[in-house]
């Protein structure tokens, strides 16, 4: 477990003993704030799972997506989760306000989900929502002082996207931590639903013989 100098928060990536036998790498990429493992289980190809807890400072920030950038990962999935002490104004509620990117950031944070063409897993419709609650965070306040947002999220790249599977924000146990519990599922090669559910692909409207045959459909 990594841990940072200024609080007793890090990260830590926790496996099953079945699976250990299948970790081909691991390491930190930045003490207290980023670690890897890579996976190879039989049959689906090599998995990157990285975990991050985002410092609060932008040039920390953009310096972290950089470091996970230059890990050049060549694996066939990636996932990306934790806290990324960063959010959109869909993710946030009350006083939690929006905070916004400064150049370097932005920069690093966009070369970085271009490069492993990541996807936000609560955006995506392959992926069912299994519970109501929507934010990881809360302050544990009522009324014009709450503050709700969502700062932990997984990010995972165009293959396991297409897999779909679910996700989950878990009841809060206020004793232990501010944050909720985000769960991720992940449909394998042969478990996926027999009748996944099916998405209407909003690209076929920008095209005049798709739409005429929707019509006529």
């Amino acid at each position: 477990m990594g841990r940072s100098q200024r609080t007793s928060a890090g990260t830590a990536i926790m496996v099953d003993k079945a699976i250990a036998p299948f970790i081909t790498a691991q390491g930190t990429l930045i003490k207290g704030h980023a670690q890897f493992i890579t996976l190879q289980p039989p049959g689906n190809g090599t998995l990157t799972i990285i975990n991050v807890y985002a410092p609060r400072s932008s040039n920390d920030i953009a310096q972290l997506w950089q470091r996970i950038n230059q890990a050049d990962f060549n694996s066939d999935h990636i996932i990306l989760g934790g806290d990324f002490n960063h959010l959109k104004v869909t993710d946030c509620k009350g006083t939690a306000g929006e905070r916004q990117m400064h150049k370097r950031e932005s920069a690093s944070w966009h070369h970085m989900m271009l490069r492993y063409g990541l996807t936000d897993v609560w955006r995506l419709d392959s992926f069912q929502k299994l519970s109501k609650k929507e934010f990881t965070y809360d302050n544990g306040r009522v009324g014009a002082t709450s503050a709700m947002s969502r700062i932990d999220k997984f990010m995972v790249s165009q293959t396991l996207e297409e897999r779909g599977g679910r996700i989950e924000v878990a009841a809060s146990v206020r004793k232990l931590t501010d944050h909720s519990p985000l769960l991720i599922m992940i449909w394998g090669q042969h478990n996926a639903p027999s009748n996944p559910p099916r998405f209407f692909d909003i690209s076929l409207l920008s095209d005049e013989k798709s739409r005429q045959e929707m019509l006529e459909a």
